[in-house]
């Protein structure tokens, strides 16, 4: 077996194709998250704590929002392994949002309230399907800490793991956890006291961890490469800044049904700037087995929400958020065309540019100049009988055809379904792709 020196050995070549490229600190962060890999922090189950009472956080460092559904017995036991953490007194809050659920899930949290082991938030909504989008941004409301951490209530973790979060946190860098996902019966061996003591600790296979830092390892090699969908952000174990989650008004709630909302949060926080980071190097997180959702497909690109989610317009500030905002609302750079006076001006009329910056970019055509604005959602706006070159279309994300430009509901609505998928497709840049 190789021992962990070889095992640290860059790979015959890597240096002088990657590591050449990449900056000495990006090297030095490298070898720091290879480390972590294959020397993790010490932890023996005999020292884990038990429920106990501590000062309630005034100012919390990190907010942990919770999502369930009709699962109390996994939410008692996410609950239990938060109220074991280790090192973080009074730096944290939890907020369990809930989707409608009818069974005892609130007075789980009430009990564990009662505890008063941290500050605890609990928020709820009638049930109206799967709504996780929504749960996420109920949390992000209800939360008071500058940094925050999304799980789910299906989710254990080990007692270091909101120090070792926090230790993780880099200005501007999201990071994208995992989980160690068990299966159905090692789940139903780990209770309640198994999950105070530590003891659930022991149940993991070996094997399990390995596939976990091979996964660690590919995401670092996607951060050298600075690849643009990976690492994976997987909203049972993301951190995020507060700042980061408002530039992009958080969550789309367009997104109704299982998956892919936290792949387009991570394409619109990558849009605005954030970098991505793995998290796996200082913790990670163990899911507990339950039966699939009903809107779970057995393929990814299956999936009910897949098209939206591969909406060829994207705007880096959804609609459907944090807050609900209308397309009027949007700040939008709207290019005129001398050839189209008319049209130009419906819709400067409409639509006005902020000076927090360009969200939106209507350029009408024809037209000699061309899209300027970095980061922005870019449409070529034209006549339905018109048509423009190939060149000038592949720099747009959408193309969109008007009908009548004398009705202005009806612009809005053209220009509002481009935003929402479906609008004609425009070029290949900044096209959202499955993030595997």
């Amino acid at each position: 077996m190789a021992s962990r020196a070889t095992l640290l050995r860059p790979a015959p070549g890597f240096a002088s194709t990657r590591c050449r490229a990449c900056s000495a600190s990006a090297e030095i962060a490298l070898v720091r998250e290879l480390a972590l890999t294959y020397h993790p922090p010490a932890f023996t189950l005999a020292s884990a704590s038990v429920w106990s009472a501590h000062t309630v956080a005034v100012s919390p460092e990190i907010s942990v929002v919770v999502s369930t559904y009709q699962r109390p017995g996994h939410l008692r036991r996410c609950l239990a392994s938060l109220a074991v953490q280790q090192g973080v007194a009074g730096r944290f809050e939890v907020i369990v949002v809930d989707d409608g659920s009818r069974d005892e899930t609130p007075d789980i949290v009430d009990e564990a309230r009662r505890k008063g082991v941290f500050p605890l938030k609990f928020c709820t909504h009638p049930h109206d399907g799967f709504q996780l989008a929504r749960c996420r941004n109920a949390g992000i409301r209800a939360s008071t800490a500058p940094y925050l951490l999304f799980t789910d209530g299906d989710c254990i973790f080990p007692p270091d793991h909101l120090r070792r979060h926090l230790d993780a946190r880099r200005p501007g860098v999201v990071r994208a956890g995992d989980c160690i996902r068990l299966d159905e019966p090692t789940s139903r061996q780990i209770d309640e006291a198994a999950v105070r003591s530590g003891a659930f600790l022991r149940l993991i296979e070996p094997r399990a961890q390995r596939s976990l830092r091979k996964t660690h390892l590919k995401s670092l090699i996607y951060q050298l490469a600075r690849d643009r969908r990976r690492p994976k952000l997987v909203g049972w174990n993301m951190a995020v800044w507060r700042d980061q989650l408002e530039r992009i008004n958080g969550f789309d709630e367009r997104f109704r049904g299982w998956g892919c909302e936290d792949d387009d949060v991570a394409l619109r926080l990558r849009m605005t700037g954030a970098r991505v980071a793995t998290a796996l190097g200082y913790t990670h997180a163990y899911h507990l087995w339950h039966p699939p959702h009903a809107t779970t497909p057995l393929a990814w690109g299956d999936g009910a929400n897949v098209a939206y989610f591969r909406r060829p317009a994207v705007l880096a500030r959804c609609l459907e958020g944090i807050r609900s905002r209308s397309l009027a609302q949007v700040s939008t750079r709207v290019i005129g065309s001398p050839q189209q006076p008319e049209l130009s001006r419906r819709l400067q009329h409409v639509f006005r540019e902020s000076a927090s910056g360009t969200e939106l970019e209507l350029l009408v055509w024809p037209n000699d100049a061309g899209f300027s604005s970095r980061g922005a959602c870019r449409l070529l706006v034209l006549r339905r009988d018109a048509a423009a070159p190939a060149a000038v279309a592949r720099r747009a994300q959408a193309v969109v055809r008007l009908e009548q430009i004398d009705s202005v509901p009806a612009m809005l609505d053209s220009i509002q379904r481009a935003v929402c998928g479906r609008g004609e497709d425009g070029g290949a840049e900044g096209r959202p792709g499955r993030a595997a």
